[in-house]
């Protein structure tokens, strides 16, 4: 079954919808746009949300402090990140203990998660071969986070090998996450070409980017990702539309997997 996330609620009467259509999980962009919104009015959404509905909190370059009080009063259970930060701060990011989902946008974004699975494949198969003990991560959120998300955590992964600076990631800290999303334009409507997803490796990953009811069994026919992520196209006239919710949650659980 794939699993769906609704982003971009804003109000107390959008969460009693997705409360309605039982997504996996909600989200609300604090990152500028048309979908922002402050501390205060993410609490609103979190308060009247189903208490079994983690809602993730998107972010671009908000300081890692504003985030991580986020997390400390309850408002957000995962994180996800546009843009590269410092390994510093995914560091900081990791101690507060929940999933992080790291975006990865634009016409670049599957062939870079490409890169980024392929990389830490080599990596392990050279830790088998020198016969180190998988690396585990004393701080892996997925561990300790509701089972619903994944089969297995992804977080504590290795960071991939480069040459550069000890303080950056040139891949924007991926071995530090639990999960990938490949989105087409961050809230522009527009889809990847989900032909091109054949080939990467659906577990810990999200498919974003112009998902609506109307071709979400498209997608699901081509390639069945972990998560799918839907925002405008779960809206009318620029409102969050109860039907496309429930009927976005129904295909999505459907679509049942051999």
């Amino acid at each position: 079954m794939t699993k769906i996330k609704i982003c971009g609620l804003m109000t107390k009467d959008e969460a009693l919808m997705a409360n309605e259509a039982r997504p996996d999980l909600a989200g609300v962009v604090f990152a500028p746009g048309r979908h922002q919104v402050m501390a205060e009015e993410a609490l609103v959404v979190r308060k009247a949300l189903d208490k079994r509905i983690p809602l993730v909190g998107v972010f671009v370059a908000e300081p890692v402090e504003t985030i991580l009080k986020l997390v400390e009063t309850g408002t957000i259970q995962m994180i996800q990140l546009h843009g590269k930060r410092p390994i510093v701060e995914v560091r900081r990011l990791r101690v507060a203990g929940v999933p992080i989902i790291q975006a990865l946008v634009g016409d670049g974004a599957i062939d870079q998660a490409k890169d980024w699975q392929n990389q830490l494949r080599l990596r392990r198969l050279k830790e088998q071969d020198s016969g180190l003990e998988k690396h585990q991560d004393s701080d892996s959120a997925l561990a300790n986070f509701n089972g619903r998300l994944a089969e297995q955590p992804a977080s504590n992964l290795p960071l991939a090998d480069f040459n550069g600076s000890p303080d950056e990631h040139p891949d924007g800290d991926l071995g530090l996450v639990d999960f990938l999303m490949v989105d087409a334009g961050a809230g522009s409507g527009q889809r990847l070409d989900w032909q091109r997803l054949v080939g990467l490796a659906p577990t810990h990953l999200f498919v974003a980017g112009g998902i609506q009811p109307n071709n979400l069994s498209n997608l699901l026919q081509i390639y069945q990702p972990d998560f799918v992520d839907v925002s405008s196209g779960a809206e009318t006239k620029g409102h969050k539309d109860l039907n496309k919710m429930v009927a976005l949650v129904a295909i999505a659980h459907q679509e049942e997997r051999k």
